[in-house]
């Protein structure tokens, strides 16, 4: 009963008038052109479907962005068969606030006026295993409140090209077009993720097997904020950073971390003390063993506040403590110098070298 099934109004374009030539041309009588009074009403229509879940008592609730993305009006159905539309009320449906860079949107139903939602709880996603069961629950291919039934097929999934920020359950449970935004839930019903994209094969837009929802812990801290803020402000730490590989593993005299191969001047980390060639290992109480799990890690922060950076220099450990700055709007991603701020090239984290 928290799973919902949003469907996504846009006013399709106006139809465009054909020039009186088109008519003259066949013989045609030339119609009498549209005055102002005689425009035909452009009615928003149905230009998607997918799928969302309740997660708080006061009718807030989860999807993807591109569920709702580009919409006129949004209308929501539960299961119970009540329908809120927010063209006929505006306050059927409000949305909360958006993340693009996860994918992520949350939306309230009836600003909260109803007493109580049904609604479902996340799970740990570092307490999910591969291989244990897992259900997804949607509106595939308008098929609405669809449940499918499959495994974790890996978890940890990155660098999929969906989003700036991403971190994926893989799942064989059967994921189709309509599926986005609803929840894969564990056999408590518990939300592991929020179902994203497929990839398929050849000609079919079908499920493969090879189903994405972001991990569960990515999800609440983007739905937490939201609800809080109403936007998501990312902290940057102005480093440029490089994995720590192969030979680099003996010349910087560790076992595992991220080299940090380059600093923007001025900003948190450079003010901290950080330099160069220190090879991070913790973020606050998080290891890190890759560029990804740096980047992850200092999301969960906001601009203001202290970050406890544990590292590397020399073979020696070292403590940190390293103020997030604000990102800023140009495209910077949180904890990698790729600014164009300070002269800095935006490619500076690709190469691990700053020139001059």
């Amino acid at each position: 009963p928290a799973v919902v099934v949003i469907t996504n109004k846009q006013r399709a374009p106006a139809p465009r008038e054909l020039p009186p030539e088109f008519y003259f041309f066949f013989g045609q009588p030339v119609p009498p052109q549209r005055g102002p009074g005689m425009e035909r009403r452009n009615k928003p229509v149905p230009a998607g479907k997918g799928s969302g879940v309740i997660v708080s008592e006061e009718g807030h609730l989860v999807t993807n962005y591109h569920v709702i993305e580009n919409h006129e009006f949004l209308e929501v159905k539960t299961a119970d068969g009540t329908v809120y539309d927010n063209e006929k009320d505006a306050d059927a449906v409000t949305v909360v606030g958006v993340d693009p860079e996860t994918d992520l949107a949350v939306l309230q139903l009836r600003n909260g006026k109803k007493e109580k939602y049904p609604f479902l709880r996340f799970t740990d996603a570092e307490k999910v295993r591969v291989g244990q069961w897992v259900i997804a629950i949607g509106a595939p291919f308008n098929l609405d409140y669809s449940v499918t039934v499959g495994c974790v097929s890996q978890k940890g999934r990155y660098d999929m090209g969906m989003s700036t920020y991403d971190n994926y359950i893989q799942t064989d449970a059967s994921i189709n077009p309509g599926n986005s935004g609803g929840p894969l839930l564990n056999i408590h019903g518990e939300i592991v993720g929020i179902n994203q994209f497929i990839m398929t094969g050849g000609p079919s837009r079908g499920s493969i097997g090879l189903g994405f929802a972001i991990a569960s812990d990515l999800v609440k801290q983007v739905v937490d904020v939201l609800v809080e803020d109403g936007e998501v402000i990312r902290p940057f730490l102005g480093i440029s950073m490089q994995e720590l590989t192969g030979d680099f593993k003996d010349q910087f005299d560790a076992d595992f971390g991220v080299i940090v191969s380059g600093l923007v001047p001025g900003e948190a980390a450079e003010k901290a003390g950080i330099k160069a060639g220190d090879v991070i290992q913790q973020i606050g109480e998080k290891t890190v063993h890759s560029m990804h799990d740096l980047r992850l890690a200092v999301t969960s922060y906001r601009p203001g506040d202290t970050i406890k950076v544990t590292l590397l220099r020399d073979g020696k450990e070292m403590i940190f403590h390293v103020v997030a700055s604000r990102r800023g709007a140009d495209g910077d991603i949180a904890g990698v110098g790729r600014s164009s701020r300070r002269g800095q090239s935006r490619n500076f984290d690709k190469l691990g070298l700053g020139l001059q």
